[in-house]
Protein backbone atom coordinates (compact mmCIF):
# COMPACT_ATOMS: atom_id res chain seq x y z
CA UNK A 1 0.00 0.00 0.00
CA UNK A 2 2.48 2.53 0.67
CA UNK A 3 4.66 1.47 -2.09
CA UNK A 4 1.34 2.64 -4.66
CA UNK A 5 0.95 5.85 -2.60
CA UNK A 6 5.06 6.25 -3.11
CA UNK A 7 4.45 5.74 -6.74
CA UNK A 8 1.11 7.85 -6.79
CA UNK A 9 3.06 10.90 -5.19
CA UNK A 10 5.83 10.31 -7.73
CA UNK A 11 3.87 10.44 -10.71
CA UNK A 12 1.51 13.41 -9.90
CA UNK A 13 5.23 15.21 -8.94
CA UNK A 14 6.53 14.15 -12.33
CA UNK A 15 3.29 14.94 -14.07
CA UNK A 16 2.85 18.82 -12.43
CA UNK A 17 6.21 19.11 -13.22
CA UNK A 18 5.79 18.78 -16.91
CA UNK A 19 2.84 20.40 -16.87
CA UNK A 20 4.18 23.71 -15.78
CA UNK A 21 7.44 23.52 -17.66
CA UNK A 22 5.25 23.52 -20.95
CA UNK A 23 5.11 26.52 -23.01
CA UNK A 24 3.25 28.41 -25.70
CA UNK A 25 3.45 30.76 -28.10
CA UNK A 26 0.96 32.38 -30.97
CA UNK A 27 1.60 34.72 -33.38
CA UNK A 28 -0.89 36.27 -35.50
CA UNK A 29 0.91 38.96 -38.07
CA UNK A 30 -0.76 41.07 -40.65
CA UNK A 31 1.23 43.12 -43.16
CA UNK A 32 1.48 45.77 -45.74
CA UNK A 33 2.24 43.81 -48.57
CA UNK A 34 3.29 46.85 -50.90
CA UNK A 35 5.50 47.90 -48.24
CA UNK A 36 7.60 44.30 -47.49
CA UNK A 37 11.21 44.76 -47.97
CA UNK A 38 14.29 43.13 -46.07
CA UNK A 39 15.41 44.96 -43.07
CA UNK A 40 18.99 45.43 -43.22
CA UNK A 41 18.97 47.98 -39.79
CA UNK A 42 16.33 47.11 -36.95
CA UNK A 43 16.03 49.15 -34.09
CA UNK A 44 13.90 46.72 -31.33
CA UNK A 45 12.24 49.07 -29.09
CA UNK A 46 11.11 46.76 -25.88
CA UNK A 47 8.50 48.57 -23.77
CA UNK A 48 9.80 47.57 -20.39
CA UNK A 49 6.00 48.70 -18.79
CA UNK A 50 6.02 48.49 -14.93
CA UNK A 51 8.95 47.55 -12.57
CA UNK A 52 7.68 43.46 -12.26
CA UNK A 53 7.82 43.27 -16.11
CA UNK A 54 11.55 44.61 -16.20
CA UNK A 55 13.10 41.30 -15.64
CA UNK A 56 11.01 40.15 -18.67
CA UNK A 57 12.19 42.83 -20.84
CA UNK A 58 15.72 42.10 -20.11
CA UNK A 59 15.84 38.16 -20.83
CA UNK A 60 13.25 39.14 -24.25
CA UNK A 61 16.40 41.42 -25.16
CA UNK A 62 18.96 39.25 -24.64
CA UNK A 63 17.15 36.30 -27.02
CA UNK A 64 16.17 38.45 -29.62
CA UNK A 65 20.03 39.88 -29.86
CA UNK A 66 21.22 35.75 -29.86
CA UNK A 67 17.83 34.79 -32.47
CA UNK A 68 19.20 38.15 -35.02
CA UNK A 69 23.03 37.03 -34.49
CA UNK A 70 22.90 34.61 -37.48
CA UNK A 71 20.49 36.89 -39.60
CA UNK A 72 21.69 39.48 -41.84
CA UNK A 73 19.76 42.53 -40.54
CA UNK A 74 22.02 44.62 -38.18
CA UNK A 75 19.80 45.49 -34.95
CA UNK A 76 20.04 47.31 -31.91
CA UNK A 77 17.49 46.71 -28.72
CA UNK A 78 16.48 49.17 -26.31
CA UNK A 79 14.70 48.54 -23.43
CA UNK A 80 12.37 51.67 -22.03
CA UNK A 81 12.33 52.62 -18.44
CA UNK A 82 9.07 52.44 -16.48
CA UNK A 83 10.53 55.96 -15.68
CA UNK A 84 10.83 57.72 -18.91
CA UNK A 85 8.01 60.16 -19.43
CA UNK A 86 8.92 60.63 -22.84
CA UNK A 87 11.08 58.63 -25.87
CA UNK A 88 12.82 61.64 -27.22
CA UNK A 89 15.93 59.29 -26.01
CA UNK A 90 15.16 56.31 -27.73
CA UNK A 91 14.50 58.69 -31.03
CA UNK A 92 17.82 60.16 -30.88
CA UNK A 93 19.33 56.56 -30.58
CA UNK A 94 17.26 55.61 -33.56
CA UNK A 95 18.45 58.20 -35.77
CA UNK A 96 22.20 57.73 -34.54
CA UNK A 97 21.74 53.71 -35.82
CA UNK A 98 20.61 55.29 -38.75
CA UNK A 99 17.88 52.48 -38.99
CA UNK A 100 15.42 51.47 -41.58
CA UNK A 101 12.70 49.81 -39.66
CA UNK A 102 11.45 49.93 -35.94
CA UNK A 103 10.23 47.12 -34.11
CA UNK A 104 8.35 48.06 -30.81
CA UNK A 105 7.28 45.19 -27.98
CA UNK A 106 4.81 45.78 -25.89
CA UNK A 107 2.98 43.91 -23.60
CA UNK A 108 -0.67 44.44 -23.51
CA UNK A 109 -2.63 42.25 -21.17
CA UNK A 110 -1.61 40.42 -18.61
CA UNK A 111 -3.58 37.27 -17.02
CA UNK A 112 -1.94 37.41 -12.82
CA UNK A 113 -2.13 34.02 -10.94
CA UNK A 114 -3.03 34.10 -7.46
CA UNK A 115 0.76 33.79 -6.93
CA UNK A 116 1.63 36.97 -8.62
CA UNK A 117 3.04 34.99 -11.87
CA UNK A 118 2.08 35.55 -15.51
CA UNK A 119 0.04 32.58 -16.93
CA UNK A 120 -0.52 34.29 -19.88
CA UNK A 121 1.08 37.46 -21.51
CA UNK A 122 -0.34 39.11 -24.72
CA UNK A 123 2.14 41.19 -26.41
CA UNK A 124 1.87 43.63 -29.44
CA UNK A 125 4.91 43.85 -32.09
CA UNK A 126 4.67 46.53 -34.84
CA UNK A 127 7.23 47.10 -37.27
CA UNK A 128 7.56 50.51 -37.99
CA UNK A 129 9.63 52.69 -41.46
CA UNK A 130 11.08 55.23 -39.68
CA UNK A 131 11.09 57.69 -42.46
CA UNK A 132 7.50 57.50 -43.57
CA UNK A 133 6.23 56.85 -40.01
CA UNK A 134 4.34 54.06 -41.39
CA UNK A 135 3.07 50.51 -39.94
CA UNK A 136 4.39 47.75 -42.41
CA UNK A 137 3.70 44.80 -40.14
CA UNK A 138 2.15 44.27 -36.88
CA UNK A 139 1.27 40.70 -34.64
CA UNK A 140 -0.73 39.85 -31.74
CA UNK A 141 1.69 37.40 -29.42
CA UNK A 142 -0.01 35.48 -26.82
CA UNK A 143 3.04 33.77 -24.44
CA UNK A 144 1.68 31.57 -22.11
CA UNK A 145 2.75 28.58 -19.94
CA UNK A 146 4.06 28.35 -16.49
CA UNK A 147 5.29 30.57 -14.90
CA UNK A 148 8.50 29.16 -13.26
CA UNK A 149 9.93 28.49 -16.99
CA UNK A 150 9.77 32.51 -17.65
CA UNK A 151 13.00 32.31 -19.47
CA UNK A 152 11.84 29.68 -22.03
CA UNK A 153 8.59 31.26 -23.00
CA UNK A 154 10.69 34.64 -23.61
CA UNK A 155 13.42 32.94 -26.04
CA UNK A 156 10.38 30.78 -27.51
CA UNK A 157 8.63 34.06 -27.93
CA UNK A 158 12.26 35.82 -29.29
CA UNK A 159 12.40 32.80 -31.66
CA UNK A 160 8.49 33.44 -32.83
CA UNK A 161 9.47 36.49 -33.83
CA UNK A 162 12.02 36.24 -35.27
CA UNK A 163 10.24 33.57 -37.63
CA UNK A 164 7.24 34.98 -38.34
CA UNK A 165 8.77 38.10 -39.79
CA UNK A 166 10.92 35.55 -42.11
CA UNK A 167 8.40 34.42 -43.32
CA UNK A 168 6.41 37.48 -43.77
CA UNK A 169 9.31 38.47 -45.92
CA UNK A 170 10.96 41.30 -43.76
CA UNK A 171 14.08 39.06 -43.13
Amino acid sequence: MGNKISRLILISGLLCTVLSGCTSISVQSNKDAAAVHKVSRLFILINGGDAQNQELSNILAADLVDCFSNKPAKIQVCITSPLDLDDTAYRARMMTFMADSILTISPQNRVVDPYGGFPTIVYDASLFDPATKKREWRASITNSGGTEVMGRRMRKMAESIVSQLELDGFL
